[in-house]
């Protein structure tokens, strides 16, 4: 099984913390750049040999795509998706974009997933991260959301400058209360080139110390486990098993195909593509992607590097079929087990609760070098 990813890079703002590819001044070009990247799905879909599973807009804000945009991708993609299957079709969406004929719409085109990124609960901070809504329009929008049968996951930020344990709980709270059965909860990092960078570099805000930011991520890991979550990957949590199929099966290695300036695929085995994050020339498609060939030693890392992120970790299978562990490789292993880092099941190795926020640290230390 295989999935689809539509990267769409049109914004109307630009948050403080982001440094994923976008322009918020996209108008000028939008049915350009909607109709090249049709014209890359098409082409390319075609010669997709994987059964498709998941679809997944994102972006950017795909919520800004209007339903006849949205259709014109599905029209191409219907006919390659196995009919016994029910497909995950998921959207990136925000708050205010959360409109009674947005809702039904999406509904109509075949969308049964919504990712909202809500982020926080308390409008001093949704200003900070320069989002688009106030805390009362996610609110609404949530309210007007879960008179509809969408599958539900928001995403939320902690580890903010200025933001207490406290600032967190009303949007935990409000998890318990709605039907959302999802959670990405992310730790905000420092990114180059963003807002955020040029604050810190300032000395405008300070990031907060390691220990707060445990903090936070322990007090949002406790309660969303206690509102019966299940952490299955560092930054995500779900309810009655309402795993994101489309983003584990990234971790899992699966191909994938990404569409859109910026947007990366994946073969499933050693060949990588990404286009490139550049809009002006993703349009005029003149070396607008590079692919790249994974050695064995790069597979071992990814392996790691993707497979301790998640509950499942990496499998005894997965390491045997890479050419096993070395002595060195054992030996560190052994240590970390004995640290409590790392545990050992039947079928593989897991990072135990207390090490998932080093999970990258930790696989690092499996890595292998060219």
């Amino acid at each position: 099984m295989s999935g689809i990813y539509i990267h769409v890079p049109f914004c109307r703002k630009k948050c403080s913390y982001c440094d994923f590819h976008f322009s918020t001044t996209f108008e000028g070009y939008r049915t350009a750049m909607v109709e090249r990247m049709l014209g890359e799905l098409k082409h390319r879909i075609a010669s997709w040999t994987h059964s498709i599973e998941t679809l997944y807009f994102g972006g950017g804000s795909p919520g800004l795509l209007t339903p006849t945009e949205l259709e014109a991708f599905f029209r191409i993609m219907y006919p390659y998706l196995p009919k016994t299957e029910k497909h995950e079709i998921t959207l990136e969406a925000n708050p205010e974009d959360l409109t009674e004929q947005n809702l039904l719409a999406w509904k109509d085109i075949g969308i049964n997933r919504l990712s909202v990124g809500v982020q926080s609960l308390q409008d001093h901070l949704l200003q900070w991260m320069n989002r688009n809504h106030t805390a009362k329009d996610a609110l609404l929008g949530l309210e007007r959301l879960s008179r509809h049968n969408f599958s539900l996951s928001i995403d939320l930020i902690f580890g903010v400058p200025n933001q207490g344990v406290e600032d967190l709980e009303p949007l935990l709270a409000l998890v318990q209360q709605q039907a959302i059965n999802h959670i990405s909860a992310y730790g905000l990092t420092k990114e180059p080139k963003t807002l955020l960078d040029h604050w810190l570099k300032k000395g405008t805000y300070k990031f907060l110390e390691d220990e707060e930011q445990v903090a936070h991520y322990q007090y949002v890991r406790n309660r969303l486990m206690a509102f019966g979550f299940e952490q299955y990957e560092v930054s995500n949590y779900a309810r009655h098993q309402a795993y994101s199929i489309h983003n584990s099966n990234y971790w899992k290695r699966k191909p994938y195909m990404g569409i859109g300036p910026g947007a990366h695929s994946f073969d499933g085995n050693q060949k990588r593509r990404w286009n490139i994050s550049n809009n002006a020339q993703y349009l005029k498609q003149i070396n607008w992607f590079e692919i790249e060939t994974l050695d064995g030693i790069d597979e071992w890392n990814e392996h790691w590097l993707t497979g301790l992120r998640t509950q499942r970790g990496i499998l005894h299978q997965t390491i045997t079929a890479l050419g096993g562990l070395s002595a060195k490789e054992k030996k560190t292993i052994t240590e970390l087990i004995e640290t409590k880092r790392l545990r050992l099941s039947s079928t593989g190795y897991h990072l135990t609760d207390e090490a998932f926020m080093e999970a990258d640290r930790i696989s690092s230390l499996l890595f292998r070098i060219h």
